[in-house]
């Protein structure tokens, strides 16, 4: 059995909530990572922390979901992750600068997702992640039209 989470609000008695198993794939640092969930408004600090705190209560760290562009290709990412597609705006980062960063890379869930790993949800984190990311851009997979 997996032992109750600790709460991270100063309180001193356990969360009720169990934390989920945590099953990483065996696979090497992704080249090409994309960020689309909320469009132009992802990297906004109470996104990030709102993205944080489900991470936490999941898994028991702090972070936020991104996609690996497989080889460099979005009409593939858009294919693996269909939702990809219905974004016009992408953040990007390269994996191997967030990692040279003090960000570490987690292959979580199925391919191609990750979790970019913060060491704790703080706004002095967020703006060190936030600078690792170009963006927003176009996104290349976007089926709509500009």
């Amino acid at each position: 059995m997996v032992p109750p989470s600790r709460r991270t609000d100063g309180a001193d008695r356990p969360a009720t909530t169990v934390l989920e198993p945590l099953s990483l794939r065996h696979q090497g640092p992704p080249t090409t990572l994309v960020l689309t969930r909320l469009g132009a408004r992802t990297l906004e600090e109470n996104r990030l922390a709102d993205q944080c705190e489900r991470t936490r209560g999941r898994w028991g760290f702090d972070g936020f979901s991104v996609f690996e562009v497989p080889a460099g290709d979005y009409a593939h990412l858009a294919r693996l992750v269909p939702i990809v597609a219905l974004r016009p705006k992408l953040y990007r980062a390269e994996g191997g600068a967030l990692l040279d960063a003090g960000f570490p890379l987690f292959p979580t869930g199925d391919f191609p997702h990750w979790t970019v790993v913060l060491s704790e949800a703080t706004p002095a984190q967020f703006a060190r992640v936030r600078a690792q990311f170009a963006g927003p851009l176009d996104n290349p997979a976007w089926e709509g039209t500009r």
